[in-house]
């Protein structure tokens, strides 16, 4: 009786330890992923939508400006079209790859800061068409000039100049001209048979992986925690003055942070409750890359660090002061360590990403 007795607590323990164990692991064996089928993912099932969603939203920019121009629209409407085509736009390209890559559209369309000098000389050389726009340096194009024109009229509470919303125009159209040319690229790549040419996905999946973590670093270092620590070495954060951060308004700087970071979730870690995708069926996140090795205490640790990250930018509000911000970037260096030192070995990538890659 005894001996029954000590091996039903001895099973108690065991099954005790392989709960607890479960409930700090992925509870579903993923399949193990080939390269190709970690591709097909991306770029059959994730970035075409999301290309033609841009496409949509900066078509609808040009029509927002051009019905503002005449009279047919508010300039709030407006500024809430601008802002639908960026946080697009950053759903898009974060991380920058394929014909992201390769056609510069970082640079084209959403280069900051704007120079403000430049963008007014640029008017007044009243440029008539697209063409004309490719001698317009890229610092008074794109998003970030679009958004400084629309602040200025804000400001001036005036009629907008017919030259400046000619202008205004002309950018739009040239953001909207980058998103279809992006959109189509994408729709040949959604074709693309990756087992017929191993060397082409073996490198697309190390673009993917090191451009993934150059996302990452772009958000902490150049969106957030360089301009606060720029501000501070400069003595205007003790002047009272804000932080120039690349949108002008905190509000709308915040939504860009956070639709910078779903975009890199989404492909870093499964949905809460998800299972792993069925191979070639959808995207697969790199957690489940990890899975689908066995290395299921790596991605298990990495969920929890993917999850600090949430946690941090969501409990950021417009106002939250310079110490909030740079806690959350610490969050994000703990990311980024963990990536270069486990997550990327495992996936059998080596890492060679630069600061320039994709601007």
């Amino acid at each position: 009786m005894i001996r029954r007795q000590l091996l039903v607590a001895a099973l108690g323990l065991a099954l005790t330890g392989v709960a607890a164990a479960q409930a700090n692991a992925p509870a579903v064996a993923a399949p193990y992923y080939s390269a190709e089928q970690a591709m097909q993912g991306l770029y059959t099932h994730h970035l075409p939508p999301l290309a033609r969603d841009f496409k949509t939203q900066a078509e609808h920019l040009v029509d927002a400006v051009q019905q503002h121009c005449q009279g047919g629209a508010t300039l709030a409407a407006l500024h809430k079209q601008w802002q639908a085509a960026l946080l697009s736009w950053e759903t898009l390209s974060t991380p920058a790859v394929g014909p992201l890559l390769t056609r510069r559209s970082q640079r084209q369309i959403d280069f900051w800061p704007t120079r403000p000098a430049l963008l007014r000389r640029s008017m007044d050389k009243a440029p008539a068409s697209l063409a004309d726009m490719e001698r317009v340096g890229t610092p008074a194009k794109g998003f970030p000039a679009l958004e400084m024109l629309l602040n200025q009229w804000q400001a001036s509470r005036q009629k907008e100049p017919s030259a400046a919303c000619r202008y205004a125009e002309l950018v739009a159209q040239g953001i909207a001209h980058e998103a279809r040319e992006l959109a189509t690229a994408l729709a040949t790549s959604a074709q693309k048979h990756w087992a017929d040419s191993p060397e082409d996905t073996q490198a697309a999946l190390a673009e993917w992986v090191n451009q993934w973590l150059g996302g990452l670093e772009r958000l902490r270092w150049a969106h957030i925690e360089k301009p606060v620590t720029t501000h501070r070495s400069t003595g205007k954060s003790a002047a009272g003055e804000p932080v120039p951060f690349a949108r002008l308004d905190r509000e709308v700087a915040l939504s860009d942070w956070r639709a910078q970071w779903q975009s890199l979730l989404a492909q870093a870690r499964l949905p809460q409750g998800a299972p792993p995708p069925a191979p070639g069926q959808a995207l697969v996140p790199m957690q489940a890359l990890l899975m689908g090795k066995g290395e299921l205490d790596l991605a298990q640790r990495w969920g929890q660090a993917l999850e600090k990250i949430t946690v941090g930018l969501n409990q950021l509000t417009p106002d939250s002061d310079e110490n909030a911000l740079l806690a959350v970037t610490q969050t994000m260096k703990a990311a980024t360590a963990l990536f270069q030192n486990e997550v990327a070995p495992a996936l059998d990538v080596p890492l060679g990403f630069s600061d320039a890659d994709g601007d």
